[in-house]
């Protein structure tokens, strides 16, 4: 086996035999979850209530952001074992071999590329039967689309999130920026607080963000057929002010992202990170 399959393969096996790293790399999903059933719901519903099936398109809007935050949490809970190699002193071991640098970071990435995707489609089956269930608006095509975004999602999280956690070499400073990625993502990717309503700083930081990027996505497919079956028939200033608000467009100032211009903003993105972690691995 290729030594970088096989680093991968013991990232993930190291993962996943840990249940309570498992528990705590979805610990910011279960927070959105829970505010949402608790507080959030409610106060969306009602802020509209001369639409019926509100209801059912907050959930899609509400599962769509989960979507774009779980490959985030799931990542970077998954590199937890490189810092732990690191702290323990493991990664000299591994060092020492004829395994190249590169191959090494490779291995890393990998293994977690392949927990954040293999948990963003366990999350996006979910998330799909609650929807279907529960009646809600959807299609075929929005399932497809949804389940191909899924890649440069979780593509996108693991080389950012390895770029971020190679400047850490010790466990508790790992706890610290685990605890702040998986309750600040949720802020910036416009699920605790609608990306309308947020303050304009903030709006701005979050509009930067790739993952508030992927959340868009995954709301024009996911939500898109529960959008048109509660607004149809409504004035277009109505649906705009709810896109808005919602965070179904996103804009830069005056600059309104495109769906193409969000997937591309999401590459070059991880493309810098990636070199970023490029300059680490030689250093």
């Amino acid at each position: 086996m290729d030594p970088s399959l096989a680093l991968a393969k013991r990232g993930m096996l190291c993962y996943f035999r840990d249940r309570q790293s498992v528990f705590f790399s979805l610990m910011g999903v279960l927070i959105v979850v829970m505010l949402y059933l608790l507080f959030l719901k409610n106060t969306l519903v009602s802020s509209w209530p001369d639409y019926p099936g509100m209801s059912s398109l907050v959930d899609a809007w509400v599962l769509s952001g989960i979507l774009a935050i779980v490959p985030v949490t799931t990542c970077a809970g998954a590199l937890q074992i490189m810092v732990e190699d690191r702290s323990n002193g493991r990664d000299k071991d591994i060092c020492v071999t004829p395994m190249p640098a590169y191959k090494v970071a490779f291995g890393y990435v990998l293994s977690t590329f392949a927990v954040g995707t293999l948990m963003s489609y366990i999350t996006l089956v979910i998330c799909v039967v609650y929807l279907l269930v529960t009646g809600c608006a959807i299609s075929f095509t929005g399932i497809l689309i949804s389940a191909l975004l899924v890649i440069p999602s979780s593509l996108s999280a693991s080389i950012i999130m390895y770029a971020i956690t190679s400047f850490i070499k010790s466990t508790g400073a790992f706890s610290g920026l685990y605890t702040v990625v998986s309750v600040l993502i949720g802020f910036l990717a416009g699920i605790y607080m609608p990306m309308g309503v947020m303050p304009d700083a903030m709006k701005v930081v979050g509009s930067l963000v790739p993952a508030s990027q992927m959340a868009v996505l995954f709301r024009d497919t996911l939500a898109a057929d529960a959008l048109n079956e509660v607004f149809i028939g409504a004035p277009a200033d109505v649906i705009s002010s709810f896109r808005a608000e919602m965070g179904f467009d996103l804009s830069l100032g005056d600059f309104m992202f495109s769906d193409i211009a969000m997937i591309g903003y999401v590459f070059v993105a991880t493309v810098i990170f990636f070199a970023i972690a490029v300059m680490r691995i030689r250093r």
